[in-house]
């Protein structure tokens, strides 16, 4: 049986996701070389897909996987597999040259899990509910702008992605596929045009038992966000609306999902190249890539390793759970640590 084939059975087996979304993921989504399995006795236990994408950090773009669908067969859990699989998919990100690994855990309780394989919640979603007789009042002349597809409506889309200081990017590729998620849950993306025919916002909704939601509002300001918001309504009917959108001060805010720093080496390089100011010595521990154990020393630009630096020297000694806390803490725990952190941004990712 193809791996392709091996996959998709442990998928329906494990997840209740609908028949068209499977086959748009399997036929558009799914790549043999992101796929991982475990095999016992002759036998594929568990899976997971280790997927490509990238995230700008501190001004420079570096790859990051993002880990979905990882399933082991009902009869066979409790055996440590999925642990495995999971150490070998971590592994594997560091071999490829991944800085970072993402995910959006499944359930709450799955969080607890990954925390153990040196994941850290640090993705957060801002949101904010509006009843079905929010106006969404605006100014300016706003147009449905409707071809989605176009070469336009991508260039709005990742020029807005990328204007925000840490976020998991997407290519024309992976925004195709969102569209066609987004239809294949009942949901529409909605974009809206200035006077001038300029595209100056975009939602992606979905709705779901009697509210739509809104999964990421991209606009050139608050008029235009509330432009698309009104097409959203006009749409969807008078239907209660809740909007995940990037983190704004005051508006309620909810873990998203977790990451993992893969290669510490390459992350410290860049925030030394990024911050040429900054100085510190970290020891780092990570029981599941054992080639991040060092002791890290950032100055003048550069991260060396010198592993004979002395304990009571050390700035830091951190786990990689820890590390990946620090680096991507808010603006408290910057300021209290004098750390250069920044909070990281996810959203789309057809979970």
């Amino acid at each position: 049986m193809k791996k392709k084939d091996i996959v998709l059975k442990l998928w329906r087996e494990c997840f209740d996701d609908s028949d068209q979304f499977v086959d748009m993921f399997f036929s558009r989504v799914y790549r043999d070389e992101d796929a991982l399995v475990l095999d016992k006795d002759g036998r594929v236990v568990s899976s997971m897909l280790l997927q490509r994408y990238s995230m700008n950090f501190h001004g420079v773009t570096l790859p990051v996987s993002y880990i979905c669908g990882a399933a082991t067969a009902p009869e066979m859990r409790a055996h440590g597999y999925m642990a495995e699989l999971l150490s070998e998919g971590l592994n594997e990100s560091y071999r490829r040259g991944d800085a970072f690994s993402t995910l959006i855990p499944a359930s709450g309780w799955l969080f607890k899990y990954y925390e153990k394989a040196g994941f850290s919640p640090v993705f957060y979603t801002c949101v904010e509910h509006f009843t079905s007789a929010h106006p969404f009042r605006h100014c300016g002349v706003y147009n449905a702008y409707t071809d989605i597809g176009s070469e336009e409506a991508y260039r709005f889309f990742n020029t807005m992605m990328e204007a925000r200081p840490c976020c998991v990017q997407h290519t024309r590729e992976q925004y195709h596929d969102i569209v066609m998620d987004n239809s294949v849950d009942g949901g529409s993306v909605l974009a809206v045009s200035d006077v001038d025919g300029v595209i100056a916002a975009m939602a992606f909704a979905v709705p779901d038992d009697g509210e739509v939601t809104v999964k990421e509002l991209l606009a050139v300001g608050d008029d235009a966000a509330n432009g698309v918001l009104s097409l959203v309504k006009e749409t969807f009917g008078d239907m209660p609306m809740s909007v995940w959108r990037y983190f704004s001060p005051g508006v309620e805010s909810s873990v998203r999902g977790m990451a993992r720093v893969v290669n510490v080496g390459l992350v410290l390089s860049t925030l030394a190249q990024s911050h040429p100011e900054l100085k510190l010595s970290v020891r780092v521990h990570d029981r599941v890539i054992p080639e991040n154990c060092h002791i890290y020393v950032v100055k003048d630009c550069r991260c060396m390793v010198d592993d004979s630096r002395d304990a009571e020297s050390l700035d830091y000694d951190v786990d990689v759970e820890v590390l990946t806390s620090i680096l991507f803490g808010n603006e408290v725990t910057e300021k209290i640590l004098e750390f250069p952190a920044v909070r990281p941004y996810i959203s789309l990712m057809l979970d």
